[in-house]
């Protein structure tokens, strides 16, 4: 199983959008694909409604939260009892032999800490004595036989580094990272590697401060994936290719894959009620780009 966290501290680069279509792309290629909504926004979710759909669907399903809430006992299981799969969606996908399944968002989990039990002091703080515990919560969680079935989990984190994205970087072997090519994008992959190497340092020293069994925390392969890509005579528009350029110089990883800017496309899916990578009357040439992305993704797989 292949574990993947979506994180980029800055809004609006499209974490959710990608998320939902590399979802759909990895199970129609024959994967049994696993996601978890940890934005409080649960725009994850509800790209799996229409719009009319998803109040009437979202207030019978059983949210994340109830994961959060969880004693360790069992905690596992009850995160497994949550998974829900979108019926248009696997229905689109029909017998190609994979299948998508969602785990749903919870507008309280914005603040995810004061609902784990015995997570925080009086202060608010989380406890040292729970700090490994706490983090590996996840990694934990999907380590156990209910979800030895699926072959990838995607994560899809708030544009924060808040406990919920730090409990996903823990879990995963690969941080994919949505960017779009402009300066506040560029600076906020730098953040993202400095917020990564304090994690890890935190995680290791609270590790040795009180021995566990847990194991020290590496840091994951981090990958950036261009999106919104404005292209000119077949090339990225000059201003963007340059920050694209000075990415690659810091010697991050970035996808050859370049999302290109069709928001029109991906605005329209909400109609449709599953991603733009399976809805109706989109362009050849944007489901073309999402599939190079899918593509793209699995060679990364195969040298983890």
């Amino acid at each position: 199983m292949r574990i993947v966290a979506v994180v980029n501290n800055k809004g609006g680069v499209g974490k959710t959008t990608i998320t939902a279509n590399l979802g759909a792309g990895l199970a129609a290629r024959g994967l049994k694909v696993l996601m978890i909504d940890l934005d409080p926004q649960a725009s994850l979710t509800k790209s799996f409604f229409t719009v009319d759909e998803s109040q009437l669907f979202l207030s019978k399903l059983q949210t994340v939260g109830a994961w959060f809430r969880a004693p360790d006992k069992g905690r596992a299981q009850v995160l497994a009892d949550l998974v829900f799969s979108p019926p248009r969606c696997n229905a689109l996908i029909g017998k190609q032999g994979g299948w998508l399944e969602l785990v749903p968002s919870d507008p309280l989990i914005i603040n995810s800490e004061s609902l784990i039990p015995g997570a925080v002091d009086n202060s608010g703080h989380i406890k040292p004595s729970k700090f490994v515990a706490l983090h590996r919560r996840l990694a934990e969680d999907l380590s156990d036989p209910a979800f030895s079935k699926y072959d990838v989990v995607l994560v899809d984190c708030a544009p924060a580094f808040s406990l919920t994205t730090k409990m996903a970087t823990v879990a995963a072997d690969m941080l994919l990272m949505p960017a779009r090519p402009d300066f506040l994008s560029t600076e906020a992959i730098q953040v993202m590697g400095q917020r990564l190497l304090e994690l890890t340092k935190a995680f290791n020293q609270h590790r040795e401060a009180a021995p566990a069994e847990a194991p020290p925390m590496r840091m994951p392969r981090v990958a950036v994936l261009f999106t919104m890509v404005q292209w000119y005579n077949g090339s990225p528009i000059d201003v963007q290719a340059q920050f694209i350029n000075e990415v690659k110089a810091l010697g991050v990883p970035v996808f050859d894959t370049l999302i290109r800017d069709r928001s029109n496309a991906y605005a329209a899916s909400g109609r449709h009620g599953v991603p733009t990578i399976m809805a109706g009357g989109v362009a050849p040439e944007v489901r073309a780009n999402l599939h190079d992305c899918v593509d793209e993704l699995l060679k990364m797989f195969e040298r983890l």
